[in-house]
Formats: C-alpha cells, structure tokens, sequence
C-alpha cells in the first residue's frame, strides 16, 4: 500500500507525475501552446484524458475524433473528458493554451473510445455548510467503457473541506466498500491558494497530512482523506480512479457518520453515477 504527494514542475509536453508508486495507476500532465502538438500511444493500457483549461482536438490515429474545449479554467466551466482504450494513437493538438491531466491503468479487454462533453458529464453539490462542493462525473463507470479506470472532478470554495465526511476505500467489503487506488491533481484559482490533505486510518498507526498547492499530485490507496481548501481561493482537484470493479464505492468512518445523520443526507458515496443526482 502507498501513499505520498508529488510536487514537480509542469513542463512544455508531457510531465509524469506518478510512475511506479502505486500497484496500477500512473498519472501525468500534457501542456501545450498554441500550435503544439502531442502523440500519446496507450499500447496496453487504457487512459482518462481531462482537459483543465485550453482548447485542443484529439486526432485518433489518422482521424479527427472531436474536440475538447474551450475550456478558460476548471472553476467555472464544465468539464471535457477523452477516454481512450488500448491499442490506439492519439494526437493532441492545440489551438491555445491547453493543459490535460491524465491517467492511465491496465487494459485487459479493448473497449470502445468515447469524447465527453459537459453534457455528458454527471455530478452535482455535496454536502452543507462548511462542506459544501460540487462534484462531476467526467469518465465515469456509466458514461465510458473500461477496465479499471475513471475520473471527475471536485470544485471546494473558498475556506471550505471536500470528500466529507471523510470516507475510505480500501477494503472489499460487500454492500458497503470496494478497494481502488486514487490520484488527485490540484488546481487553485489564485497563485497563493493552497490547501491541507489529512490521512488517517482507524488504528492511529497512519496519521500524516500534506500541504497542497497547484499542480500537486497526491496518491493513496489506504486511509480516509479529507481535504481543506485554504481561505482565499477556490480549490479544484481532478480525481483518477482505478479499481478492479470500476465503480466508486466508499465507506464513511463511523466516528463522522453523525454529519450526514444531523443533516438528514444519506452516504454521497455509497453509489455515485451520472445518472443519479
């Protein structure tokens, strides 16, 4: 089991950011200019594209296979996602400024490849308060095809914590949690934004937290993780997910189930899909 965060700098083309921590999962960024291009070849794995802020087309060996973006940033406007199987070449090509986080996973069987447009991504508020954030479903378990892989997004206020109450998904637990590993990559609206990252399991064995600022890659596969967005700015995080049933399943910790309780809300992880508010 891993975890760590990754603070690197994002360089022209393709950056990797998680390489061999964790059991299947790697994640890295592609960012270009205006006119620039990059060729991905996914060979046997498959890989959950999401475009950050820019304007590119994804070209799927010799054809053009749509179009993501425009997309000014990540608070705002909606996401666009390119999901992308094995065996394939895609070319990005930027017509402005474009940064796209991605992540890839083992691919066993070859699926089909689907572009998803705002429209076609899911999500919507979580939580009250002090913990209130938006959630989307950008290459979800019931908008793409795959083996392992997902990705959405969280957009936290100003001040305000994410993925609470804290959950965990570290066991296969019928009915009630399935194991995935989970990779954040941050965003702040503003240069000094910052956040905090606590983890902790239910021992106290493993009790740690990370100071996040844009472009940070956190990983897990163990311990809940709540996250608190520093005053000031808005946080986004782009959320990968792999996991053998390819679905987002999490158990709530028992000393914090009082939140939802209080609220009258039932557990938001317990089945997230697009297709359910």
């Amino acid at each position: 089991m891993a975890s760590g965060r990754i603070r690197k700098q994002i360089g022209n083309g393709w950056t990797q950011l998680v390489d061999g921590e964790m059991q299947n999962i790697k994640m890295g960024v592609i960012s270009l200019e205006n006119g620039d291009s990059f060729t991905l070849d996914t060979v046997e794995r498959e890989y959950a594209c999401v475009l950050v802020y820019g304007l590119c087309s994804a070209v799927l060996g010799e054809e053009e296979f749509g179009v993501l973006g425009p997309r000014k940033n990540p608070f705002d406007d909606k996401p666009f996602g390119l999901f992308v199987t094995r065996e394939e070449r895609v070319t990005f090509k930027a017509s402005e400024k474009t940064l796209i986080g991605v992540a890839s996973a083992p691919c066993v069987k070859k699926t089909k490849n689907t572009l998803v447009t705002p429209e076609k991504a899911g999500g919507g508020m979580r939580g009250i308060g002090n913990w209130e954030r938006e959630v989307r479903f950008v290459c979800w378990s019931d908008n793409t095809e795959g083996n392992m892989l997902m990705a959405g997004e969280t957009i936290t206020p100003s001040g305000n914590w994410s993925t609470i109450p804290p959950h965990r998904h570290q066991y296969d637990i019928a009915g009630e949690e399935v194991p995935y590993e989970e990779i954040y990559f941050f965003q702040f609206s503003k240069p000094q934004g910052y956040g905090l990252a606590w983890q902790f399991d239910d021992d106290g064995k493993m009790d740690q937290a990370f100071s996040l600022k844009t472009n940070d890659a956190l990983y897990m596969d163990k311990g809940y993780h709540p996250t608190a967005c520093g005053p000031g700015a808005t946080l986004y995080h782009l959320t990968f997910i792999v996991g053998p049933y390819r679905i987002s399943k999490s158990a709530v910790h028992k000393d914090f189930r009082f939140l939802l309780e209080e609220n009258n809300m039932e557990n938001p992880y317990a089945r997230q899909l697009v297709g359910k508010k």
